[in-house]
């Protein structure tokens, strides 16, 4: 989980950020379907290459797991297949899987963190790693500060020293759990290679050097083949004997279907009807929501201003048909609980019963109603505001392009004109499109949700800190300040439910913005060749792309292995 440099905007929220440790503990588990046992009962079977594909331009030869932009700067699997974080945060699921750490904890007042690093690894030049090589990581971004990506010393880390074979050390100027995610899915890189490299952001790395699964064989700017490395430290992992990413000009899906690969990122239209029903034994796709879609409000302007005009806009959508059209039913729509914009995964931990009441309902009369009681008048077919002026014509801001949210806006626009609003559709390039929302230049806009870890904290900081730019909506409470604050300064887990659930209240009362559907990960896969795919069932990754830095994208290369 990266969210960019986030010290300028994180160290200019109006809130305390000490003393949080709202984060789980480690899983106890390393992996799912972690049980040596094929699905015919006897040992997995190992071998096979997984083929991979992957839409847009050449791979670049560079291998850089540092290199800002991750993936899209880097050779696709740098981040999945060569070089692994201390944890693997499941955003899904809201846990941590191990990976070159064991365990952490807190001391001195939530102002260090103590990590135990995994004996029995191997770099893949057989120098063995060590909790040397994690201090030396973090003291490499302090001293190179552009790939500093989590900007975790600007936020606040003092030093990182390694005590010991398996223990480092790491020290912060105050209370920092709220960063955990930031240490726990930094990739680390092999100190008695990287302290000879001088030029960190311009470092190519072609011959890479890491703690994965597997080893680079050979490189194409449109083909990398990787092998599997035998001296893995994960007993029996991979099951696979390789993995070939292969960048594809046309569709990925059509590739997927015709050119027999395994695995692709890719949000095909219509999946049940154009990808699984050509093939329902074989053809699966697993999108797991990570985000949300919001609609958001600019609440500094008329009529957006009005709490009233925003709850009746709530209560006139339909997101049922909203989530059905845009996404053919594959992605849900965030009635109920996910009004709150708490994805399901950590719906359960984090939505009290408490605000079943307070969830709206799609009504299209009691809308009418709600505009009525604020003192709305609806004349010939168009709205009138309590002063008497005719409301002007409110524009919906989209991306250009994008074929999801242009069915989400135009689903918008025909559910708001019976009650006498009527919507422009206004679709800018995403440049244009960034622009207004930060700055607030629009009436309405769809949009994802800026930041999602673990638990709902980041989502709600990054859209109610009025301090931030990503507060779009320009909706700011003391109340909202308040509980940030507490949830960023308490131990007690009913503290910190308590917190959110105040965030939840006012969401769900004040209606800044309307969650609409999930915003999922597009993990699409073939059961033809191999199984143990993350799914439903077993969720044990998010649903990453193939070549995600976080070590999501890795736990689907240890864990898939022959039919």
């Amino acid at each position: 989980m990266k969210f960019g440099r986030v010290a300028a905007i994180v160290s200019g929220a109006a809130i305390s950020m000490s003393g949080l440790s709202a984060l789980p503990a480690p899983s106890a588990s390393a992996q799912g379907r972690s049980g040596q046992v094929g699905s015919a009962g006897g040992p997995v079977p190992h071998g096979g290459v997984v083929h991979v594909a992957l839409g847009g331009g050449t791979f670049p030869d560079n291998f850089n797991p540092l290199v800002p932009g991750g993936p899209n700067s880097t050779a696709a699997g740098t981040g999945s297949l060569i070089y692994e974080p201390l944890m693997y945060a499941n955003v899904s699921r809201g846990t941590y899987t191990p990976m070159l750490a064991t365990s952490y904890a807190w001391s001195r007042g939530n102002e260090t963190l103590n990590v135990t690093t995994r004996s029995g690894v191997k770099w893949s030049d057989g120098t063995s790693f060590s909790a040397a090589d994690v201090a030396f990581t973090f003291n490499y971004l302090k001293a190179h500060s552009a790939v500093d990506t989590s900007g975790l010393w600007q936020l606040g880390l003092k030093s990182v020293t390694a005590t010991g074979p398996n223990t480092v050390v790491f020290k912060f100027s105050q209370p920092m759990p709220v960063f955990l995610p930031f240490v726990l899915d930094q990739l680390i890189i092999p100190s008695h290679i990287w302290s000879n490299v001088t030029t960190a952001i311009t470092f190519a790395n072609t011959h890479p050097v890491g703690t994965g699964p597997f080893l680079l064989k050979s490189f194409h700017p449109t083909e990398i083949e990787y092998t599997r490395n035998p001296d893995y430290w994960m007993p029996g992992r991979p099951y696979v004997s390789g993995v070939t990413m292969t960048t594809v000009k046309a569709g990925t899906a059509a590739a997927l279907l015709n050119a027999g690969f395994d695995y692709i990122y890719d949000p095909i239209a219509d999946p049940a009807t154009s990808y699984i029903a050509s093939n329902p034994l074989d053809n699966h796709y697993w999108w797991p929501v990570t985000n949300v879609n919001f609609l958001y409000f600019n609440t500094s302007e008329a009529p957006f201003n009005n709490v009233a005009f925003r709850k009746a806009v709530a209560e006139a959508l339909d997101d049922n048909a909203i989530a059905a059209r845009a996404y053919y039913g594959a992605i849900p729509a965030t009635t109920g609980a996910g009004e709150t914009g708490v994805i399901p995964g950590q719906q359960a931990k984090w939505v009290p019963a408490s605000m079943k009441s307070l969830e709206w309902t799609y009504d299209p009369s009691l809308a009418a109603a709600t505009l009525s009681v604020a003192g709305y008048r609806d004349v010939n077919g168009s709205l009138v505001s309590p002063s008497g002026s005719a409301l002007r014509p409110l524009k919906i801001l989209i991306g250009f392009g994008w074929a999801d949210y242009i069915s989400i806006a135009e689903t918008i626009a025909d559910e708001l004109a019976p009650l006498g609003i009527h919507v422009v559709i206004d679709e800018e390039p995403y440049p244009t499109y960034t622009s207004l929302v930060t700055s607030a230049k629009y009436d309405m806009a769809v949009s994802w949700s800026v930041a999602n870890s673990v638990n709902p904290f980041f989502e709600y900081l990054f859209l109610l800190d009025g301090n931030n730019t990503t507060d779009w909506e320009r909706y700011t409470s003391t109340a909202d300040t308040l509980a940030l604050a507490s949830f960023a300064s308490h131990n007690s887990s009913a503290i910190l439910k308590s917190d959110i659930a105040s965030i939840e209240r006012d969401i769900l009362t004040n209606v800044p913005v309307v969650a609409l559907t999930g915003r999922p990960s597009f993990f699409d896969y073939s059961t033809k060749t191999f199984t143990g795919w993350p799914d439903a069932q077993d969720p044990y990754n998010s649903g990453e792309p193939p070549d995600a830095f976080n070590g999501g994208a890795e736990q689907v290369f240890l864990n898939v292995h022959l039919q």
